[in-house]
Order: C-alpha cells, then structure tokens, then sequence
C-alpha cells in the first residue's frame, strides 16, 4: 500500500515556501532533509544568501564548479539574491602575505549557505580590517589578466542569477574587472558593497607617478556601487601619498548609487613623518589621464545636484577639520534627508552642533539609528537625543554623563527598539531600572554592567525580563581590578589581607556555561520572548601592574595572576532557544582563540608557587568529583535570588567568603 503524503506535503509549494519562512534559521537545513517536498519547500531560505571564500586556485574552480552544479538543482539559482566573497585568491607565487593572514576564513575556501540572520550584524563576520592594508597587493597587467581569468568561471555563473540583488566583496585583492563587467551587463540594478575598498593605484611616492589604474577607474564610476568600507591610511608603509580622499570626495559629489559610507581614518606618525614627498600631479589630472571629460571651465564636471545619503559611519583617531570624518564637511556635498543611519566615532560637541542645527532646519527627518561614541569635554549629546524623538535604534558608548540620560527620557524613548550602551562607567542596578522604565518597547538590549555577584546581579536579569517585548540581549561584564593603589591605611594595618580582592575580581570574572545558562532564564522566568543571550566578559586591564602595587609580591606572582586571568577570564557565551516556550537552552562559547589562553594554561601547569595553589584553591574549593588537576577545577557561583526587582533587602550575595 502506497504512502500517504503528510498535511503538510499536500500543500501548494508555495504556500509551504512561505510557511518556511517562520522557521528559526537553525532549523532550516533540518527541515530541508525531511523529504523532497521539504527540500523544495525551504529551498528559497537555504540558498537566498551564498557565502564564497577565496584561497587556492584548483580549490577555488571546484569549489565555483560545485556552487554551479547545486544551484542547477531544481533551478535554485533564481533563489540566489545575496552573494559574499571573502578572503584572498593566491596566483602562481603568491603567499599569503600583508593581506592574506585572515585564517579564520582562509583556512578551507569554499562555499556555504548562508540563511538570512535577522539583521544580526555580530553574525555577519565578513573580514577583519586590521589584516587590511589598503595599499596591497598591486598588480601589474600581467597579474591582473591572471586575475580575471582565475575569477571569470565565477563572473560567469553571477550572470546565470536572475535575481541577485546584491554582491558584498570583502575579498583583500581588488574586485576583478570581469566581476564588474557581468554585473554592469547581467545585473545593471544590483548592489554592490565593496567591504575593502582602496584605490591601490592611488598610492604614489616619487618614482611613481602615474594615471588612476583603468580597472580601478572603473569601479569608481560604476553604476552598481553601493556601498563602500574605506579604511584610509594618509601614508602607506613605504611612504607613499594617498590620493584616496580626493577620490571619495569625487565619489560624494558625482556617484548617484552610492548611499552609504563607512570610513576608518587610520594615521600612522612614522609613515606621515617618513612621508614628505607631496606628487606634483594633481587628482584632476589622474582622472583626465584615465578618461573623465571636463567641462567647460576646463574643471572635472560634476553633478550640481546633492545626492541622497542613507547611512553614514565615521571613525577616526582623531578630528582634523581638512577631512571627511565630521558631520560639517558632509553637509554641503550630500542630502541627509533619507539618512537613515549615522555612527560617529569620536563624536563631538561641533558635530552635535551641526546635527542639532540640521533637526531644526528639517534635513534629517528620516534618521531612525545613531551610533555615538562620545569623546568630547563638553557633553551636549543629551541636547541632541531630545530633539530625535523618532529614533528606534540607540548606541551609546564612552563619557556619558547625566544629561546623556535625560535625553534619552525627553527624545526617542519610547520609540526605541534596540538599545546599546556601553559606557565608560559600566552601569549599575538603579541605572537599569531607569532605562527600562523609560523604554518599555525594546526588543534588543545591550548594556556593560559592573558584574558584582550577588543579589545586585541577580535583579537586574529579573528587571530585563520586565520587557514584553525582548528578545536579545548583549551583557558586556566589566569586571573589577584589584584596587590600585591600596589604601595606605590598609598597608599598615599587620592584619590586612592583600589578596581579597584578588579572590573577589576572580570570582566574578569566572562564567560558565552552567551560569550563561542561568542568566537566560533569571531574564527569561518573566515570560518575555528572549531567543539569544550573548555574554562577553571583559579582561581585566593592566591586571599585572595592579598585583604590583601589593608589597611582597612577586614577579612570579604577577605572571601566574595574568595566567589565571587567561585562563579562567574573557569568555565569550551566546545562549538561544529556538521557540519562546522551549525550556531547553542551548549554550556554546564562542570566544575569539588567539593561543594566548593554551600558552596561559601550560604556565599554569608547570608552576610550582604554592601561594598561587592556595590562592586557587580558596576561590574553587576542590569538590567531590572533580579534576584531580586543579587548574581545571574553576566553576561559577550560582546566582543569588535574595534580593526583589527593586535591589531592596540587601542580605550576602554569592560567592564564598572572601
């Protein structure tokens, strides 16, 4: 007797294709193996966003192939709207070299699926910019035809996407002419993200003064860009002068697709000091010598009209009025009025006055995210808030002060959604409680807290739960270091004990799954739809220098207490359930590996100092059961539940007694 085909398989496919779209992205993989029909059914899920790394040649071309040959399957490459491509394709000789370290994506290459994260951008790990060096590699024509011809099975196969909306290139070599050309002639209406962008022929010194590199004019006047990281560098390492500023200003002015900008204004003092030859040839001439007309004036032409700007970061070292790292300099090149997105890093008092003016005047009614890191004396970001009632997307971080706050209270706080603040001074329980009164409707938060265990602690994820709506959360635990320097009355005193607060810094830098865990529910007891928790313990700062404020300790003393912090301190949690009724939570560390933390544990093993034995063993008593190592014997204390929502009826708090 043939099989009767499940309710759901009864379907229309594209009833089931849209009931797949509430699935958990975790899910979906699952639920494509259930049957053909399932497959089927989540096929516009699975291959929507397609992830590419670049590495070896022959490696590279199978795995191309092998993307083709899934994608020809029931015809899913018309579900394909998003493609990434990262690393670093290697040619003939080449190593891995200034741009091409990046091994957590270089490791295999290959291609996966990439289901859509629900805008979380910590997931989207395309590149790290600090292995970038935007003067690198240069390639000569020679180089650059071997590049094509490496990148045109792939070129190829963007044309067979009918509906690619976007490409977001993050790979460390320049974008290969043949990619430009299938987007300009497959796609002339997709978007393109280049996530390292640099004119590498705009790096100059002496020797070498020659036109813009007809590739790379070529990607400056695409009509496909979008959207561009610049990380800028005045200066390479071998003192060359970049034009490259002079180039995004002509970008600014000229580029109509372009909408949003992502700048990182890096500068080097021995590279600028090394750097003194200033080309004699001029931005104009490189872009006449590559073929932009000029008009009648014999200047550049350039649009009259101002273009519309959807979302702007700016991050620099420092604030130099020449520059496009302020909100001033923008102003008259760029129409903020569909801004959606501004991040300032630093921001200052002038560039608040220069918002604050642009609110008045109605140039920004769009703005839904700001992003602030403030660094500026006078504190008039509270101003600011007051008058952005409309925003949904808050992140604070650095001097934050009072009036900070009561901005906050008096501009966007019930319009908020998603709220990050990361001050310097790491919020307490009274500060939590303010801001989720005052802010009922969020459903992202993300706060740096004083980790302090004990009943204090324990409120504030009771307090997080008070929201009806959330359903993320980021804790940052700043944890404290030992006091430095000790109280002089505390040196005189025979009785004093130098390493309480030793023991006390180690017991709240110690979290572990068992306590990850437990923070979710404490936040999810309260019935709120919490779906992921993500902990991030900060490492304590200088922790060998405060162990060398204390009297007769040792210089081996500091190096076992920076091993300890090591080993036990900095771990990173992210806890998630897939459905809001589920009590099973799932926990995973996701802690950066830098080797640092196995060196730190193999000192650990071969030391012989008893006071540090001792001092281990009175934070993490050995237990019935344990490792007869006692290296490994850490834990954290569970939390207290002494106290109510309000903090009050302070008893003892977690811990042992130290």
């Amino acid at each position: 007797m043939s099989q009767q085909p499940c309710l759901l398989e009864r379907l229309p496919l594209h009833i089931a294709q849209y009931l797949a779209n509430f699935l958990h992205q975790d899910s979906i993989r699952p639920f494509s193996l259930a049957s053909k029909f399932c497959c089927q059914a989540a096929a516009p899920r699975r291959f929507t966003s397609i992830k590419l790394t670049a590495r070896e040649r022959d490696k590279f071309d199978r795995d191309v192939e092998e993307l083709r040959a899934t994608l020809a399957v029931d015809n899913h490459s018309h579900h394909v709207r998003r493609i990434t491509l990262r690393g670093f394709l290697l040619l003939g000789t080449d190593h891995l070299g200034p741009n091409g370290v990046d091994g957590r994506f270089l490791a295999n290459g290959g291609w996966n699926e990439s289901p859509d994260n629900e805008g979380d951008s910590e997931t989207e790990d395309v590149y790290d910019s600090s292995y970038f060096r935007p003067n690198l590699p240069k390639y000569d024509s020679q180089r650059k035809q071997e590049l094509n011809e490496a990148w045109q099975p792939f070129a190829d196969l963007i044309g067979q996407l009918s509906g690619l909306r976007d490409l977001i290139y993050a790979c460390t070599h320049q974008i290969p002419r043949c990619i430009l050309e299938a987007l300009h002639q497959r796609h002339p209406r997709s978007r393109l993200h280049m996530h390292t962008f640099s004119l590498r022929s705009l790096y100059l010194s002496a020797s070498n003064v020659q036109a813009i590199d007809t590739d790379e004019y070529a990607l400056l006047t695409s009509p496909c860009l979008y959207s561009i990281d610049m990380k800028y560098e005045p200066y390479s390492d071998e003192a060359e002068k970049s034009f490259n500023t002079e180039a995004l200003h002509w970008l600014i002015v000229n580029s109509p697709s372009l909408r949003k900008f992502k700048l990182d204004y890096r500068y080097d003092t021995m590279a600028v000091r090394h750097g003194a030859y200033q080309p004699e040839s001029s931005w104009e001439d490189f872009l006449e010598q590559a073929g932009a007309g000029k008009s009648a004036d014999g200047k550049i032409s350039k649009k009259p009209e101002k273009h519309p700007l959807e979302s702007l970061t700016l991050h620099s070292s420092g604030f130099i009025y020449e520059l496009l790292n302020h909100i001033a300099a923008w102003k008259p090149l760029r129409s903020f009025t569909e801004l959606r997105h501004l991040e300032l890093s630093p921001c200052l008092s002038l560039d608040v006055i220069s918002l604050m003016s642009m609110a008045a005047e109605g140039e920004i009614p769009s703005l839904r995210s700001l992003s602030v890191d403030w660094e500026d004396m006078h504190n008039n970001l509270g101003q600011l808030l007051s008058v952005l009632p409309h925003l949904d997307t808050l992140k604070l971080s650095g001097n934050l002060d009072e009036t900070t706050f009561q901005g906050i209270h008096d501009g966007p706080r019930l319009a908020l959604r998603k709220l990050q603040i990361y001050p310097f001074a790491p919020l307490d329980h009274s500060k939590v409680r303010q801001l989720i009164q005052w802010c009922p409707n969020l459903e992202d938060v993300r706060l740096r807290l004083a980790r302090e265990a004990g009943p204090h602690e324990t409120a504030i994820y009771r307090l997080l739960g008070r929201l009806p709506r959330l359903r993320r959360v980021v804790l940052q635990f700043v944890c404290p270091e030992p006091q430095y320097p000790p109280p002089i009355s505390a040196i005189m005193d025979l009785s004093w004990d130098k390493f309480r607060d030793v023991r006390k810094a180690l017991v709240e830098i110690a979290v572990d799954e068992t306590l990850a865990r437990a923070i979710f529910r404490k936040i999810a007891a309260r019935k709120c739809p919490l779906e992921r928790l993500k902990i991030k313990c900060l490492p304590i700062q200088d922790s060998a220098r405060a162990l060398r404020s204390y009297h007769a300790v040792s210089s081996s003393y500091d190096a076992s207490w920076e091993d300890i912090v090591e080993v036990v301190g900095g771990r990173t949690w992210i806890c998630t359930r897939q459905d809001v009724e589920s009590p099973e939570v799932e926990v995973r560390e996701v802690t950066k590996e830098t080797g640092s933390r196995d060196k730190a544990l193999e000192c650990l093993k071969k030391t012989d100092d008893q006071e540090v034995k001792e001092l281990w063993k009175q934070v993490w008593p050995p237990r019935e059961g344990g490792s007869d190592k006692w290296w490994e014997n850490w834990w954290s204390y569970p939390l207290s539940d002494i106290l109510d929502d309000n903090g009050e009826d302070v008893v003892g708090g977690a811990g042992p007694d130290i």
